[in-house]
């Protein structure tokens, strides 16, 4: 009597391949760290700097940024390695004592001074609204 070897896939046996999936995690280290890459260079790109306005501006600015509820793009008035960081889109979400509290595109609450602003100006609510 001869046996018989049956050889069966794992498709035959019901394994179904994720395909594409069982390679996300390995790409998407990679992913990230040029991502990161990325940011680290977009930081880097020189920001001109824009007219210093005077205290008096900056506030009149955020009274009305607050009660319009427009959002706003803030210049700091901090220098890092000779150049200023990019604006920063925000809308103000309040005051107290000296304290401007402000509302990032990404959700987070930060708080500054006046003296801290160098330049703000009205952004475009429609941008705002985009997505990162």
């Amino acid at each position: 009597m001869e046996k018989k070897i049956i050889r069966l896939t794992p498709d035959q046996l019901g394994y179904k391949d994720r395909g594409k999936m069982k390679w996300l995690g390995l790409m998407l280290s990679d992913h990230t760290e040029l991502l990161s890459k990325m940011e680290k260079k977009e930081q880097l790109k020189d920001v001109t700097a824009k007219p210093k306005q005077s205290l008096l501006e900056i506030s009149e600015i955020l009274g009305q940024a607050y009660h319009t509820g427009n959002p706003v793009l803030i210049q700091a008035n901090i220098l890092q390695n000779g150049a200023y960081f990019k604006d920063v889109p925000c809308m103000v979400s309040g005051t107290f004592e000296d304290r401007i509290y402000l509302l990032l595109k990404n959700g987070r609450l930060v708080d500054t001074t006046l003296e801290d602003i160098r330049h703000i100006e009205f952004m475009n609510p429609m941008d705002w609204q985009e997505k990162e």
